[in-house]
């Protein structure tokens, strides 16, 4: 059986948050909102969006970060017997007409996560894309050369049978998390499938990008994967 539900993360992107909408709805997919403790004005909007095209709505009370919001709607999706979440941004970055071509991938590959591999175009901030091109070396040393792209892109496919292993495990639930569920999941057996797809930065685009935090846990978060990767390398090898 292949169940998947549209998994998006929001925190204060109101008027964007109808411009996906209207994309999700051509998909004919059910689709989850998971508000990460947005101001009430936000709030009311994501709630009136989710009526209007009879979405799910699931709120935290606190903002946690993405990630926090990532893994309440991986529980409520597990919990509600889906199989897959397809977890997209609510700012309109993701091109939604790659949903389909992701979701072909995830039935052929039903136990691994399918990852967007990024194609930017110029409307990316520069500081950004040397950020995220150094993210790219740091997973490729953590995963031994595997795992080659941008993995700080949330447009991606989660088995949930499979995430409901890892999520446990992952610590970190702001900017990092992206990266961190996805090597993580890698290095415990989880199959990861990468696919190319464009991403665009609007230019009335909301970011809660907070350079000092969350460069320091993007930091972090490398900091400790570098650890579990050779943690893994030394168990694995004493298995064998």
């Amino acid at each position: 059986m292949f169940r998947p539900v549209v998994l998006v993360p929001f925190y204060n992107h109101g008027p964007a948050l109808e411009k996906v909408a209207l994309r999700l709805k051509q998909k004919k997919l059910p689709v989850l909102i998971v508000d990460d403790g947005s101001a009430a004005s936000h709030a009311q909007m994501a709630q009136k969006v989710c009526q209007k095209h009879c979405f799910n709505y699931i709120r935290n009370e606190r903002n946690g970060g993405k990630g926090a919001a990532v893994l309440a709607g991986l529980r409520w999706a597990f919990e509600q017997k889906y199989t897959h979440a397809v977890q997209v941004d609510a700012d309109g970055q993701h091109d939604l007409r790659d949903i389909e071509t992701f979701l072909d991938l995830a039935q052929k590959n039903p136990a691994a996560i399918v990852s967007a591999q990024p194609v930017y175009d110029k409307s990316v901030p520069k500081s950004r894309l040397y950020g995220r091109k150094i993210t790219r070396f740091w997973v490729w040393i953590e995963t031994a050369g595997k795992l080659k792209w941008d993995t700080m892109c949330g447009f991606r496919v989660y088995p949930l049978a499979q995430m409901a292993k890892v999520c446990p495990s992952v610590w970190f639930r702001r900017m990092g998390f992206d990266v961190e569920i996805l090597v993580k999941s890698f290095l415990d057996g989880v199959p990861v499938v990468g696919q190319p797809t464009r991403i665009i930065y609007p230019k009335d685009g909301v970011s809660h990008f907070r350079a000092f935090r969350d460069n320091l846990e993007i930091s972090c978060v490398h900091a400790s994967l570098c650890l579990y990767s050779v943690w893994k390398l030394l168990t694995r090898g004493r298995k064998k």
